[in-house]
């Protein structure tokens, strides 16, 4: 009876378990230990069932059998340690963290470690020996791309903040997959408390003025989401710019401006005559005759150093703003990098490929070859039309992708742009052998199908090649003519901004990438 099992198949270990009754526990143990490895119909042990329900001393006496503990540790149960530390079960946590630490690099269905528990439901103290325990942890991604921080701050938990503030701040340069800084999900979420907080120790960072990848603020975000107590906020209490524009080219003012209330009525103003008085001192700064030329160019070098018009900054935060923002922009091109390096592999890959079926193709033409005779050897079909396509179309095949590879194993380029230039013509060359293979493949049909009673073969073959690949290249095309006029714009609203600042910036900070900034919003371009 004691692996009986009922429903849900759940055995009486489970429910004492669940119940925190020490003595049963152990008068079951004692009767079938093997009975602690029972599994229920969602794969639950019974230790699992006395983590999550926070019976410490059950869990105590589990964990002091070395059998069981190392079947745990093989993976019976991984996420005991994630149950207990979502529903705040400090001393679990800390009995099952000093006997079993490795617990702790496990992670759940969803990619989240025991920390990602923590952090989302705000218990500081078991936060804190988890980030004791092992600190790295801080910046690990969950399947949906969310780091503990972010989890923290979508949840409001203040108190989790400080803590990672104190212990890994290298957390909060972490964005999201959406470009968002914690700030920006603070304002998305309203957590009015905890963005005060934030606010006052990063007001004068680039964390603080880091646009997402649609290129909003957070006073931006506060406005489209109407959270109009953070924006009274942002205007009255801190020095941001509020005259930075989006990616579709709208301000705050504008955002506000599509908004109804009274609240909207009074924000709007504040927020217009703030804008006024931040363009009259830009206008005073350009315009001066009275200032030296050195303190022009200090003045504007301060200017672009947060990439959004603070020029009070003390030498400290101006130097923390520039390694955040050249770790931002290091990881973007970095993945551009690699993403232009798989492109590379992939062509070529590809391009072998197509050399492979286009080289069996012309060794063993369609229609086959005369076994026996004077034309031993040659191809029966060799005479008609079909096949002087087919074999003109392989042979045009063949050698373009073979041109592809010599010319991408044979040229080095260390520069993005000159690897770019080089991708561009091995992939319109790539369209060309890819084309006059499914053309080679198509005449090979027509010259291997009857054409008396298999015509209908013929014309769906046609069709569908022709429509397949046809819809593909046009596709394509268009992408392409979309990213060249949306490059196009993207450098004519970067001379309006103003030319000489912008170059200003790109010596601070680097070069941009035109392909990936004016993609942003994407994700992707075409070539």
């Amino acid at each position: 009876m004691v692996e009986a099992e009922n429903q849900r198949l759940e055995t009486p270990l489970h429910e004492a378990c669940r119940q925190g009754n020490v003595k049963i526990v152990m008068l079951l143990l004692n009767a079938n230990p093997w009975v602690a490895c029972k599994l229920n119909h969602q794969n639950e042990s019974p230790f699992f069932m006395a983590c999550s329900n926070g019976h410490l001393k059950v869990v105590k006496l589990l964990l002091n059998q070395p059998w069981l503990r190392e079947l745990e540790e093989d993976g019976i149960d991984q996420n005991c340690l994630h149950v207990a530390a979502s529903r705040g079960h400090t001393g679990v946590v800390k009995k099952i963290l000093d006997v079993c630490p490795n617990f702790a690099q496990k992670i759940d269905k969803n990619g989240q470690f025991p920390l990602h528990s923590s952090s989302s439901k705000g218990h500081r103290e078991i936060t804190r020996m988890l980030l004791q325990l092992d600190s790295d942890i801080a910046v690990k991604f969950s399947n949906d791309g969310y780091t503990p921080l972010h989890l923290a701050a979508m949840n409001g938990k203040a108190a989790i903040l400080e803590e990672f503030l104190s212990m890994a701040p290298t957390a909060f340069q972490y964005l999201t997959k959406q470009g968002e800084t914690v700030f920006h999900l603070l304002v998305r979420y309203n957590h009015c408390d905890a963005f005060v907080y934030l606010v006052q120790v990063f007001a004068d960072t680039y964390l603080f003025h880091c646009p997402d990848q649609y290129g909003n603020t957070i006073l931006h975000l506060a406005a489209y989401g109407g959270r109009y107590q953070i924006v009274e906020y942002l205007i009255r209490r801190t020095i941001i710019e509020v005259n930075s524009r989006n990616l579709k080219g709208l301000t705050a003012l504008d955002i506000l401006k599509q908004a109804e209330g009274n609240a909207q009525i009074l924000l709007f103003k504040l927020l217009q005559d703030k804008a006024k008085k931040t363009s009259e001192v830009e206008e005073c700064n350009t315009n001066t005759s009275e200032e030296p030329e050195s303190s022009l160019s200090r003045n504007k070098e301060n200017l672009i150093s947060n990439g959004l018009g603070l020029m009070r900054l003390s030498k400290g935060r101006r130097e923390e703003l520039n390694e955040m923002a050249h770790f931002r922009q290091n990881k973007q091109h970095e993945m551009y990098s690699e993403a232009l390096q798989n492109t590379r592999n992939t062509i070529t890959v590809v391009a072998i490929l197509v050399a492979t079926v286009s080289f069996t193709a012309g060794i063993s033409p369609p229609g086959g070859v005369y076994q026996e005779g004077p034309h031993k050897g040659k191809s029966v079909v060799g005479k008609t039309t079909a096949f002087r396509v087919f074999l003109l179309s392989n042979n045009i095949a063949l050698f373009t992708s073979l041109c592809i590879v010599v010319v991408l194993v044979s040229i080095i380029p260390f520069k993005r742009k000159a690897q770019m230039r080089l991708l561009v013509i091995a992939h319109k060359v790539l369209w060309v052998a890819v084309a006059f293979m499914a053309t080679a493949y198509v005449a090979a049909v027509w010259v291997t199908v009857p054409h008396d009673h298999g015509r209908w073969v013929l014309v769906a073959s046609l069709s569908t090649s022709g429509a397949t690949l046809g819809t593909a290249f046009i596709s394509l095309t268009v992408m392409l003519v979309e990213h060249w006029l949306r490059k196009l714009k993207w450098r004519k609203e970067q001379q309006k901004r103003g030319k000489e600042l912008e170059d200003l910036r790109m010596r601070r900070l680097g070069s941009f990438n035109s392909d990936m900034e004016s993609s942003n919003l994407q994700g992707y371009h075409s070539y």
